[in-house]
């Protein structure tokens, strides 16, 4: 693997790492701020790294995880996006939202399998 498939890895395993706690959401919240915390956290999955072209992934992504990661990242990834909503939210807001908390709970879990 060469150093941009590592770096883009290690960027991945941070922001899956940073959905998986509330504690960074809510550090992260108090240092910057945002109207809807959750779109910018979804843009971060999405349009940051898109993981959308999941399963098969980009080229990038193609080389920084294997298959078996890749349907990992791709279980997550579907996961995420059928448990966002268009709804504005604030830091607060959005950690006691039910919904958030599954995607939470799901990034715990494909986060684990990676590391």
């Amino acid at each position: 693997m060469d150093s941009t498939a590592i770096k883009f890895r290690d960027s991945c395993l941070e922001t899956l790492k940073f959905l998986s706690s509330p504690t960074e959401q809510k550090e992260f919240a108090s240092k910057v701020e945002y109207i809807d915390y959750k779109s910018e956290f979804a843009c971060w999955w999405f349009d940051d790294l898109v993981m959308e072209s999941l399963p098969k992934g980009t080229g990038l992504i193609s080389q920084s995880f294997n298959e078996s990661e890749r349907f990992i990242l791709w279980e997550f990834t579907q996961f995420f996006d059928q448990n966002i909503d268009s709804h504005d939210l604030q830091i607060d807001e959005l950690l006691k939202n039910p919904q958030w908390q599954k995607v939470v709970e799901a990034a715990q879990v494909a986060f684990e399998k990676l590391v």
